[in-house]
C-alpha cells in the first residue's frame, strides 16, 4: 500500500483528530496569510506615499562660505527721512551661477523628476491692470507685479505641483526669448489673448527705477491658479498669484538692467522616491562641469519622512507578528503531534516488523498533515479576506499613535507647496483613510510555501522522540 493511501485511510478514520487538526492550521495559516497580505499593503501604500509626495532638494549658492560671492556698496550714508538714520546700501551676488546647461544637465540625473528655477523682479507693464490685494503698499508699488524668469515653465514648482495649470496656449523653453506666460484672469481683465504683446522696461542704475530700455515680450501661455489665497487672507498685489507673469531667462536678464544676474543662484530639485535622495545628490553632485564650491545643497524630506514614519512602524509591528506567528504555530503544532505520535507507538512497531522503514514512517505522518493543510490554507483564503482589512486599518492606528503628535506630523496629512503668500495646494495622501489589504494569490502562495515548511518542522521534531528508539524498545514499550 503507497504511503499517500494509508496517509488518506489514516485521515478519514481519524475523525475527531483530522478535525482538530484542520482547525489548528486554519487559524494559522489566517494569521500567516493576514500578516503577509497587511505586509504587501503597507509596502503598496509606502510606494503610492513615495510617489505622491517625492521628495526635493534645494541648490543655492553659498552665501558665507563661497569664494565667488561679491557684496559692492550701492549708496554710502543714505537717509531715511522719517528715521533720520544713515545707512549704507550693499549689493550682494555671486559671480559662478547656474546656467540652462546646468539644469539640462542636472535634469539628465537619474531619479531626478523636475528641475526648476528663478529669477525674480519686481517691475510694472505698461497698461496693465492688476488684481489688488488686501496689504497697503507705497503709491510707487502699487502697478508692480512679479516676473518670473525661468528656464522652462514646465519644471517650475507652481506647475508641477499643480497650484497652476496651464489652461492654453504652451510652456516656456530654454530657447524661448522675449516671451510670457500670464494668468487667464489677468488676460481676461485687460482683454488680452495669446499673441499680445506686453511692454515693460529695464532697469536704469541712474534713475533706480524700471525706466531703461523698452521691453516687449509675447504672450504664449494663459496658466489658471487651482486656488487662490481665502477670505481675509493678508497678500500684496504682487504677491497675488493672478499677477504674476513668467518670462524666458533671457527676458529677464534685459530686466534686470544688468549683467550680475546671467543665470540662476537656486534650483529647486524633485525626485523619483525620496527614499533615493542621498544617492541622487551624490550623482547630482559628482556631474563635471559644476564648480561645487560655490554652492550648497539642502534636501527636504521632512514631509515624506513624517508621513511615512507609521508605515514604517506597521511594517516592523506586522514583522515582529509574522515571525511569532510562525514560531508559536510550528512550536504548537510540533507538540500536539508529539503526543499523537507517541499513541501511535503500537502502529509504528506493526509498520517495522512488516519491513515498512522509518523515512515512510515518516512520509506517511508528513502526507497525513499535508493533506489536511491543503485544504485549511484554501479556506484561510476567505477567513483572511474578512478580517484583513479590519486587523490592518487597527494596526495603522495604533502605529500613528505611537508617533509624537507634532507640528510636522499634523502637517504630513496632506502633501503641500508653499508657494509664497499663495494658497497650499494640498494632496491626499495614499494612507489618509487607511491602508487597502487585499488577498492575493501571490500571498496565498507564500502562505503554503510558508505553512509547508512549519509542517515539515513539525513533523520532524515531533517524530524524533519515537523514530530513534530502536524495534525492540518499541515493542516493550507496546507491551
Amino acid at each position: 500500500m503507497s504511503i499517500f493511501k494509508r496517509a488518506w485511510l489514516y485521515v478519514a478514520r481519524k475523525r475527531g483528530k483530522t478535525i482538530l487538526l484542520f482547525a489548528i492550521l486554519l487559524i494559522m495559516a489566517t494569521f500567516v496569510l493576514t500578516g503577509l497580505s497587511i505586509w504587501k499593503a503597507s509596502e503598496a501604500a509606502q510606494l503610492d506615499l513615495r510617489q505622491s509626495l517625492g521628495g526635493k532638494f534645494d541648490i543655492f549658492v553659498d552665501w558665507s562660505n563661497s569664494p565667488y560671492v561679491v557684496r559692492e556698496t550701492v549708496q554710502d550714508n543714505e537717509v531715511d527721512e522719517e528715521t533720520g538714520k544713515t545707512t549704507n546700501s550693499f549689493l550682494m551676488y555671486s559671480t559662478v551661477q547656474f546656467t540652462p546647461e546646468d539644469i539640462a544637465a542636472i535634469k539628465g540625473v537619474s531619479g531626478v523628476k523636475h528641475c526648476g528655477a528663478r529669477q525674480d523682479n519686481l517691475l510694472p507693464f505698461e497698461g496693465i491692470s492688476l488684481f489688488p490685494g488686501t496689504v497697503a503698499m507705497d503709491a510707487k508699488y502699487q502697478g508692480y507685479t512679479k516676473a518670473l524668469g525661468v528656464c522652462g515653465t514646465e519644471d517650475d514648482e507652481l506647475f508641477t505641483t499643480g497650484t497652476l495649470t496651464l489652461a492654453e496656449g504652451r510652456h516656456i523653453s530654454a530657447d524661448d526669448t522675449h516671451v510670457a506666460i500670464i494668468s487667464r484672469d489677468l488676460a481676461e481683465r485687460n482683454e488680452l489673448k495669446i499673441g499680445d504683446y506686453l511692454t515693460a522696461h529695464s532697469y536704469s542704475v541712474e534713475d533706480q527705477g524700471y525706466t531703461g530700455q523698452e521691453i516687449r515680450v509675447q504672450v504664449i501661455g494663459l496658466f489658471a491658479p487651482n486656488a487662490v489665497e481665502q477670505f481675509g487672507e493678508t497678500v500684496t498685489t504682487y504677491d497675488k498669484i493672478q499677477n504674476r507673469v513668467f518670462v524666458d531667462l533671457q527676458t529677464s536678464r534685459e530686466m534686470d538692467g544688468g549683467t550680475i544676474n546671467y543665470g540662476f543662484s537656486a534650483l529647486h530639485v524633485s525626485v523619483d522616491d525620496p527614499q533615493d535622495m542621498a544617492e541622487v545628490i551624490a550623482d547630482v553632485k559628482a556631474l563635471p562641469g559644476i564648480d561645487w564650491t560655490a554652492f550648497t545643497v539642502e534636501a527636504d524630506n521632512e514631509t515624506y519622512e513624517s508621513a511615512a514614519a507609521p508605515l514604517a512602524t506597521l511594517n516592523e509591528l506586522v514583522f515582529t507578528l509574522l515571525v511569532v506567528i510562525i514560531a508559536v504555530s510550528a512550536i504548537i503544532l510540533a507538540l500536539i503531534l508529539t503526543l499523537w505520535t507517541k499513541t501511535r507507538i503500537h502502529e509504528i512497531g506493526v509498520f517495522l516488523s512488516v519491513g515498512i522503514g522509518k523515512s515512510a514512517i515518516i512520509g506517511q505522518y508528513l502526507t497525513e498533515v499535508m493533506l489536511v493543510a491543503v485544504l485549511a490554507f484554501g479556506l484561510s483564503y476567505f477567513t483572511s479576506s474578512a478580517i484583513a482589512g479590519q486587523i490592518g486599518n487597527h494596526l495603522l492606528e495604533q502605529s500613528m499613535r505611537t508617533e509624537p503628535e507634532d507640528d510636522e506630523m499634523v502637517s504630513a496629512v496632506a502633501a503641500a507647496v508653499d508657494v509664497g503668500a499663495d494658497t497650499l495646494i494640498q494632496k491626499p495622501l495614499p494612507t489618509e483613510d487607511g491602508i487597502r489589504v487585499s488577498v492575493g494569490l501571490n500571498n496565498l502562495v507564500r502562505l503554503y510555501l510558508i505553512g509547508f515548511a512549519i509542517i515539515i518542522v513539525a513533523v520532524s521534531a515531533s517524530s524524533v522522540t519515537v523514530m530513534r528508539l530502536k524495534p525492540r524498545e518499541i515493542l516493550s514499550k507496546m507491551s
